[in-house]
């Protein structure tokens, strides 16, 4: 099952997924051409923020990840157009958050998964 978020709840969404999940993900990239980069592997989610752009600049977002005494990891996802958050059909949980954009597709992986209620919550 997948649910997508719309366009106008990123940045609220990306400003609570640190209080929604403390656990580790794991993030693939796959790039335009089909190649693949492992970016983090069971590592912390440190933040991952939504910069929208003025008309000069394209949209971003970013995904740091490492333990938090460290200086983080960083991924930056270039003009953003879709995301969507996929539920693990035996838990009810949301364990993958793919992000599509002109740079890709990346893949964030959430070890726990999401709780399926934290769309309610988004809305409220």
């Amino acid at each position: 099952m997948t649910t997508e978020i719309p366009q106008n709840l990123w940045e609220p969404f990306c400003e609570r997924l640190n209080d929604w999940h403390r656990g580790a993900v794991s993030i693939r990239w796959v790039q335009p051409g089909g190649a693949e980069q492992v970016v983090a592997e069971n590592a912390p989610l440190q933040k991952l923020v939504f910069q929208k752009r003025d008309n000069t600049c394209s949209d971003m977002m970013i995904v740091e990840t490492g333990p938090p005494d460290e200086r983080p990891r960083q991924h930056e996802i270039i003009e953003p157009f879709s995301i969507i958050l996929k539920k693990n059909g035996e838990s009810g949980r949301y364990n993958q958050l793919d992000i599509l954009a002109e740079t890709g597709k990346t893949e964030i992986h959430f070890a726990p998964g999401l709780d399926s209620r934290i769309l309610a919550k988004l809305a409220a």
